[in-house]
């Protein structure tokens, strides 16, 4: 499977739209064991790509998070509205993990906009609507409420 394969499907599976395949088949243990003798060596080969592999993304995450902002000051004292916009709102409590676009980017409906870290897990927010990102007042790093603005659609 691909690197690109593999996003898609794990965003697919986030989002739902996922389909998996279930069979029902007997499993053979002495089959599965004369497996694993016979590709010990390119078992063991993966499995250090993968390790090494594990440790890049862990230094790119420990990159990314000394650029966070720890601190949970507001952005700004900007209005909490725009004319001739809507708003796009947080759904949950939790802290923007990333913002997915810039102001005057054109989005698609359905598009993610931001993706919100609560208990644990990577929340999507995605346009409602087409349009053009008119303003931001979300970043990486702060904590959002239900309700509060993250970002316009003109």
């Amino acid at each position: 499977m691909t690197e690109q394969a593999l996003t898609q499907l794990r965003d697919d599976f986030r989002e739902g739209r996922a389909t998996l395949r279930i069979e029902e088949t007997p499993f053979d243990f002495a089959a599965h064991q004369q497996f694993l003798t016979d590709n010990a060596d390119s078992i063991a080969a993966f499995r250090q790509r993968q390790a090494a592999a594990f440790e890049q993304e862990v230094a790119l995450w420990a990159q990314e998070e000394q650029n966070v902002p720890l601190n949970s000051e507001p952005l700004h004292d900007a209005p909490q509205t725009e004319e001739d916009a809507q708003a796009v709102c947080a759904d949950m409590n939790g802290n923007i993990w990333k913002v997915l676009v810039q102001p005057g980017d054109t989005v698609s409906a359905g598009q993610t906009l931001v993706i919100v870290e609560a208990m644990k897990m990577e929340l999507a927010i995605a346009a409602p609507q087409a349009g053009t990102v008119k303003r931001i007042a979300c970043q990486a790093g702060r904590p959002v409420s239900p309700g509060d603005a993250l970002l316009w659609l003109a």
